[in-house]
């Protein structure tokens, strides 16, 4: 499937139905990224044989042929072994609603669904925890293609809303976690910095691979505000009234070191880390992350 445009993400957010936004947003980046590995890695190196006309050039191993001087091809066998586990922030932070675009809860859930359907469109192993201050629902890793249903079923169905602990999330994930996994962990990351880290560490010393997607708002992002303005932090209910257009630079300039020290931190401890914004169509915005990503498996 290939599109010329994006859906927008206001009309998007008018779509109610998430199994078919999320279905939408999938194939649009199925379609808009030629590749088999969209998100995992489920083909292995096998062996060599000798080029045969009809083969694809882009199979030739050319390493092989500057040392030999003879076509081979490069084959692959399909590897069941990748088991992912979408692991989602359901914090109040996460429901607030943005002047465009979508939401980051609303984006966030069609984000959660159209990675675990490219997982299970691979034949790939999917499990998902949603999580506040306590976790809210579990769906253990499936291959079976209805676990997209019964994915869709529970992010409608569970109530977000309260405070965040990534931490107390991650302790109650990692006994459920049989075999090494590739962690998704879609969040904004709001009042998370030292947990952030120290749940990152844990995951990594079991030897799970994390994948960390921070999810921002044009508001967040640019802090658009100019007049008085009274700010509400809506997991804790505390406020703040102050003149916007006085602190906007320095807001401007924390977030840009915020989000480069986070950056940095995350890839020290090997997290493959991506900001998104959700006033990007959210396929697009996926779309240019499975393209980086492939360009480092």
């Amino acid at each position: 499937m290939n599109r010329q445009e994006f859906l927008d993400p206001g009309l998007l957010a008018h779509v109610k139905n998430l199994y078919l936004a999320a279905r939408y947003v999938a194939e649009g980046a199925i379609g808009g990224f030629h590749r088999s590995a969209y998100v995992g890695y489920n083909a292995e190196f096998s062996h060599h044989r000798e080029y045969q006309p009809g083969d694809e050039i882009k199979h030739v191993d050319w390493k092989r042929y500057g040392k030999t001087g003879k076509y081979y091809i490069k084959q692959y066998e399909e590897s069941s072994s990748l088991n992912a586990l979408l692991l989602l922030d359901q914090s109040s932070s996460m429901g607030t609603e943005p002047s465009k675009g979508l939401s980051k809860e609303h984006y966030s859930k069609i984000l959660v669904c159209a990675l675990a359907y490219l997982l299970l469109h691979q034949r790939d192993g999917v499990g998902y925890l949603g999580f506040a201050k306590d976790v809210l629902s579990f769906l253990p890793i499936s291959t079976k293609m209805t676990l997209f249903g019964e994915l869709v079923k529970s992010l409608e169905t569970t109530p977000s809303g309260g405070g965040t602990s990534l931490l107390h999330a991650v302790k109650e994930l990692l006994p459920r976690l049989k075999k090494k996994c590739m962690i998704l962990l879609i969040s904004d990351f709001l009042d998370l910095e030292d947990e952030l880290m120290e749940a990152v560490r844990m995951l990594r010393f079991h030897r799970h691979e994390v994948l960390a997607f921070h999810l921002l708002s044009f508001e967040d992002l640019q802090f658009p505000y100019q007049d008085f303005s009274t700010f509400i932090d809506v997991e804790t209910g505390k406020s703040l009234s102050i003149e916007a257009r006085v602190i906007q630079k320095q807001y401007q300039e924390s977030l840009d070191s915020y989000l480069k020290e986070t950056c940095s931190k995350l890839q020290e401890l090997g997290v493959d880390y991506h900001l998104f914004d959700t006033s990007i169509p959210v396929e697009k915005a996926l779309i240019h992350y499975l393209y980086k990503r492939s360009r480092h498996l």
